[in-house]
């Protein structure tokens, strides 16, 4: 109830008053963390506070994060319209190393769960958003000049450890693995001719393909071809005289290269005449059953991973709906370490959520044994600890919901 004049409040008022002007003094500091703090303050350029943790989210800080992408443009954590992934992997995996630069291939990775992530983009059409995400997830991301294709990002999938599961939304992928080459020719008088030949050629309905492809001509015309079945040309490259030509079909809907239960696939190209004349070529495969390959060329230098045999990365499994495979609630966890043991603290977290969406924030100083749920700005006295967490959870009532955190800070031992 509230305090009146001539009645004894109780300690929950009082610390709840102390709590508002924590929460409204928290925005100053926010505030100056973001411009700077310009005066020398204990001397030395940043406030000297009083048993206080906070951050702006300069950096990406959470100590867990389920399901929030993070915005390093904005300084933020949100949970962002997912029904736009209309084509999706989730890998389930011990760790990921968070390597990935999100947003290339207009491709992000959150983490659904404890050993769970979500792999997608809502970028194009069903089949554009399966090329960008499995090109991520097999080959990488890179760019291509003068007959030369320069990886920028290692594949999504080297980035994790002990995978146990590659669950995909497309029906037709499930039971299929994923296989990649990557060739070129090295300088004069050489040919790339790598050959690959289908294990199955009774269910291997729909094999997928896709391409990228660069040459370099100096004297003499330069090609290159990706092929499945072989002498089948999908994708070509060629450039003549003193000219380079790249065919990019990494990112497209490839449907209508779908083959059904090909015998062959090949990656060709020439560079012959003067040595700066080259070719380079990449191609990644979903099919069921292996993919071997035979060099019929000379002089390249050829790169095959089979994920199956090769990385044990186990067969493609269907994934449900994202709202059947946990998502829409987000939650964030920011750990720090007292210098005394905890017995009281104070959250002031700043959140924007749309008026369907629901927030819980918590208060554990024992290291997440043990939780005190609390309003923001309000006493928690949680179980006595050094390991103070602030947890906050976000329950949307629909994947479309724009939620976002931006800013967190708490103040304990106040008494």
């Amino acid at each position: 109830m509230a305090i009146k004049p001539g009645v004894a409040a109780s300690s929950n008022e009082v610390m709840n008053v102390v709590g508002s002007n924590f929460v409204d003094n928290s925005q100053l500091l926010f505030n100056a963390d973001y411009i700077g703090f310009n005066a020398k303050l204990s001397n030395s350029g940043v406030p000297s506070l009083d048993n206080v943790f906070y951050s702006t989210f300069t950096s990406d800080d959470a100590d867990t994060n389920y399901q929030f992408l993070y915005d390093a443009t904005n300084d933020l954590y949100a949970l962002t319209d997912l029904t736009g992934a209309l084509n999706y992997v989730i890998v389930e995996a011990t760790s990921f190393s968070d390597a990935w630069t999100q947003g290339t291939n207009d491709v992000n990775v959150i983490q659904i769960n404890s050993g769970a992530w979500l792999v997608y983009t809502t970028t194009g059409t069903s089949e554009v958003q399966k090329a960008k995400v499995h090109k991520s997830l097999w080959w990488g991301a890179g760019t291509g000049s003068l007959g030369v294709i320069t990886k920028t990002e290692t594949p999504l999938i080297d980035m994790f450890t002990s995978v146990t599961a590659v669950k995909v939304s497309d029906a037709g992928d499930v039971g299929k693995q994923a296989h990649m080459i990557d060739g070129k020719t090295n300088g004069t008088g050489t040919t790339l001719a790598y050959n690959g030949t289908f294990a199955d050629t009774s269910t291997n309905t729909n094999t997928n393909s896709w391409s990228f492809l660069a040459v370099r001509a100096d004297a003499q015309t330069t090609t290159c071809t990706w092929e499945m079945p072989s002498a089948t040309i999908l994708n070509t490259a060629s450039a003549s005289g003193s000219s380079s030509a790249i065919s990019d079909e990494s990112e497209i809907d490839s449907t209508g290269d779908d083959k059904s239960n090909p015998a062959t696939c090949q990656l060709a190209g020439g560079a012959g005449g003067p040595a700066n004349n080259n070719s380079h070529g990449i191609a990644f495969v979903l099919c069921k059953g292996d993919l071997t390959w035979v060099d019929n060329g000379s002089g390249t230098t050829v790169t095959v991973v089979d994920y199956f045999g090769d990385n044990s990365i186990p067969l493609f499994t269907s994934a449900d709906t994202l709202a059947n495979e946990g998502l829409g609630i987000g939650t964030l966890i920011f750990k720090d370490t007292a210098s005394a043991s905890t017995t009281n603290a104070i959250p002031s977290i700043n959140t924007a959520i749309d008026a369907t969406s629901s927030q819980q924030i918590s208060i554990s100083a024992d290291g997440g044994s043990n939780y005190s749920d609390v309003e923001n700005g309000e006493i928690a006295r949680p179980t006595a600890g050094t390991a103070l967490w602030r947890k906050i959870v976000i329950t949307r009532a629909t994947l479309d919901k724009l939620d976002e955190v931006t800013e967190q800070a708490v103040k304990y031992n106040l008494y």
